[in-house]
This record gives C-alpha cells, structure tokens and sequence, in this order.
C-alpha cells in the first residue's frame, strides 16, 4: 500500500522525465549544475576538475527554452477573455490565488506547467469560516480574505487522482492527494460515505505523518457532490502522458551530449603536439636533475641542438602530431541534423537566420501544421481551465453560470485589408453592422490600440464632444 504522502506508481514513474523537462525549459545553468546527468566526461579517467572544465568548455542550445517561450508568446499574444455577468466574479478575478495573482496569471501559469509536464491541478479551494469573525458583512467577507482560491499544483505535488462511481447517475473524481508546504503536509481530497466532498489534512511530525482536520465545505449551506479538482491534460487522462515539448528537450539533450564531444575534439586537437627524438636533456652538474629546457612554438622561433651523443646517432629528429578534422566534421554535420531536427518542431522560432530556399506551398504548410498542434493543445488546455475557473466562480458567486473564459487561438497577426474595412465600415453606415461588432472586427484585424474597448471609447468620444470649443 503506498503511504498517504508518496504519488502512485503510475505517477512516481514520470518524475525523472519531468525533471528534466524542467531542467532544459529553466536552460543552461539548470542542465550544467546537473553534470553527469546529461553530459558524460571527456575521458573516463578525467579528474573531477577536468570534468568541470569540460562542462565549462561544451556549449548549449536552448532551444527547449526558445521553443517554449515562444508558443507562450503566441498563445498570450492576445489577453485571455472573461466573459460574465457577476460583477462579483471579475472583481475577485484580479485576487484569484491566495498569493494574489490574477485569472490571468493563473492560465499562464498552467499552460507552461502543462507544456512542461501535461499533468497540472487546478483546486478551487475556500477558507474555513472558523479563523474568521462570526458575523461578516459581504464587503468584510471580502476585504478580510473570506472568498474562494485557486490555488495550483504541479506534476510533483499531485500523489494520486482516482475516478470512481459518485452516484448511480454520475461518476467522477473520488479520491485525491496533493502534497503542500514543502512535503510536510499532505491534503486528501475524497467523496466520503455520505456522497459529501470532504477535506482531510494530514502533516508531518517526528518522520510521519497524522490526520490533524477533516472538514466538508459547504456552498450556500449545502455540502458539495464533487470534488472542485480539476486535472490538466491533452488527454483526459487520471495518468501521466507525454507533453507536448518532451520531444523537443530529447533532441536538445542529444545536442548538448554532441556539443559535448566537439567541445573535447577542439580542446584535445586544436593545438599541435611536438615530438623530439634523439635529443638527450642536460644535466646539471650541481644537483644532477635534468635542466628543464623550454620550446617556444610562437611564429618565427628556431630550436638549436647540440651534436647527437651516443653510439649510432643519428642527430634530433623534431615532428608535428596533428590530428585527423574528418571525426570533428562528422560531428560538427550530427549538430547541424539536430539543429534541423529542433527547427522543425518550432519552425518559426527556431528557424536559422538564413534558410534554404523553400518553396511558398511548403512553408504554408510547415506554418499550418505547427500552428494545428499549438491549437489543439491550447483548446484542450483551455477546455480545462474553463472547467476549473466554473468551480471557482460557481463559489464566487452562485449566479455566474453564463461565465466562459477563452485563451487567443489566433497566432499569427492579420491585418484587416483595405476593402475588407470599406466593406465593414460601409455596412455599419447603413445600418446593417452594429458599431460594436465593427470595433470588435478592427480590434482582430491588428488595427485597435491594446486594450481598446468599444466602452473607453465612447467615454472619450463623449468628453471630446465636452472639450470641443464652440463654433462662432
């Protein structure tokens, strides 16, 4: 049976690829202070300060990084919409954690976890009232901090997620476990006997851990039917799947092992070795060691022996050992292939500086096929974000079921084309476009201001009017 503060079998499994999926986004100071983790040593009998050199030498790509930011760049190119009628619910939408980050930072947040790992939680969770006064008004009940949270969980901190028969219409949820505080408390989430969501916490003391709360939330006075965790994945699945950039950090992990070996071609090769034969060192007459004599292999140095001594000499014989490039283009054409290979995942953020020619059809397709799997992972991911902010707002305010909340699917900019606009604008004159529709179509035409609002501008087209001078 595993114990109440370790993850499952199923998840346990998938921590060593989330690490360094981690390790590759956060880039080279994270890979590098993992060293022989990811890069092996030069030679198997290098010294631990050789092996630091190495690393030290090897260069690193960070395309896992680039690849990443850029899609977040894409996705949040565009401010994500809220739309509800509960003023309630946008006023707390800029207080959504405990940590006071806003809706927005939360879906940030949890697109770049589920890029990272494709396992993220999402618990609405509310306060007990007993740390509280017992009589609050509703403006209190705010200003003290008595509302519901988000509150976030990555991959590492959800233990388990189970999905079970919650009644003999409906199933769900029924058991999950969270790790909090460092690891030192462990908080279950269950549907107890009595179909109630219930609360337990568990925390750490002397080496393990004690059921010290167990409590069943209530809403508008009635115990909750459901456990308000929502899981996030591509795949509506209670296990781990791969994420979307595990690919990409394999190939930037062969990379950085390539680099690795030309880094330690160059250090061993770059410079010529001399080798002398016949030459018998002097010796000193005082001490009887060796005199340490030194060759100078700067541009226009000459070296001068005394005669050969000895039976059959031959006099000094001085070569140059240089090594074979042909092992050092080989490897140099394996991180060009890989580098290709990194460019095809992100195409557009990692393509190179100056690109083979390329057919237009083929980067239309190349484009639309990139921008197809951005998509899909962002509906699905929104799907479930939507999921999770309906449980928080359904708490907020019991009234907000109208409320949708919609991240930019629209990645690349369009500009509106000049007939286009005369074709809207005209329409709007005659009635048959409403002003509000035409200043929504111009704002996703690239030809609003950020931020504009059809509201905003009524209120300046209205103090205009006020400020205009009269006509004499």
């Amino acid at each position: 049976m595993v114990a109440i503060n370790e993850p499952t079998p199923e998840i346990l499994e998938w921590h060593a690829r989330w690490a360094r999926n981690r390790d590759f986004v956060n880039g080279e100071e994270a890979v590098k202070s993992k060293g022989l983790l990811y890069l092996p040593r030069a030679r198997f009998d290098d010294s631990d300060a050789e092996y630091l050199a190495h690393v030290d030498r090897t260069g690193f790509f960070p395309a896992a990084f680039k690849i990443a930011q850029g899609w977040l760049g894409l996705i949040f190119r565009k401010k994500p919409v809220l739309t509800s009628t509960s003023s309630r619910v946008a006023l707390l939408a800029q207080l959504a954690t405990k940590d006071g980050r806003t809706l927005d930072d939360v879906a940030h947040w949890v697109v770049r976890e589920t890029m990272i790992t494709n396992f993220t939680g999402l618990l609405t969770d509310h306060p007990s009232r007993d740390s509280f006064p017992k009589s609050m008004s509703a403006a209190d009940e705010l200003r003290l901090g008595f509302r519901p949270y988000l509150a976030r969980y990555t991959a590492e901190n959800i233990l388990e997620v189970t999905r079970g028969v919650i009644s003999a219409t409906r199933t769900g949820l029924v058991h999950v476990r969270l790790l909090e505080n460092n690891g030192e408390t462990v908080r279950e989430l269950l549907i107890n006997e009595q179909g109630h969501y219930e609360v337990r916490v568990h925390e750490k003391e002397q080496g393990s851990f004690r059921l010290v709360s167990a409590t069943v939330p209530k809403r508008g006075g009635a115990p909750l039917t459901e456990i308000p965790f929502e899981l996030i994945n591509t795949e509506d699945s209670i296990v781990p799947t791969p994420s979307l950039l595990q690919h990409c950090v394999d190939l930037n992990l062969q990379h950085y092992r390539v680099e690795g070996m030309l880094a330690a071609a160059l250090n061993l090769t770059t410079a010529p070795i001399s080798i002398i034969t016949g030459y018998e060192p002097k010796i000193d007459p005082e001490t009887g060691g060796e005199v340490q004599v030194e060759f100078d292999v700067s541009p226009g140095a000459v070296w001068t022996f005394g005669a050969p001594k000895g039976d059959g000499a031959t006099g000094v014989k001085v070569e140059w050992f240089t090594y074979d490039p042909k092992g050092q283009d080989l490897v140099t054409s394996k991180l060009r292939d890989l580098k290709d290979a990194l460019s095809a995942i992100g195409h557009s953020i990692l393509a190179p500086e100056k690109p083979a020619p390329e057919a237009a059809e083929t980067q239309m397709i190349r484009r639309a096929a990139e921008n197809a799997t951005l998509a899909a992972f962002t509906q699905k991911v929104n799907d479930r974000i939507q999921d999770g902010v309906k449980k928080w707002a359904s708490w907020v305010d019991s009234t907000a079921g109208d409320l949708s909340y919609e991240l930019n699917l629209d990645f690349l900019p369009q500009p509106i084309n000049p007939q286009h606009l005369a074709t809207l604008s005209a329409m709007e004159a005659q009635g048959q476009l409403s002003r509000e529709t035409l200043h929504e179509a111009l704002g996703e035409g690239e030809l609003m201001p950020p931020g504009f609002t059809p509201e905003r501008e009524a209120e300046r087209l209205a103090r205009q009017l006020v400020d205009r001078p009269p006509v004499l």
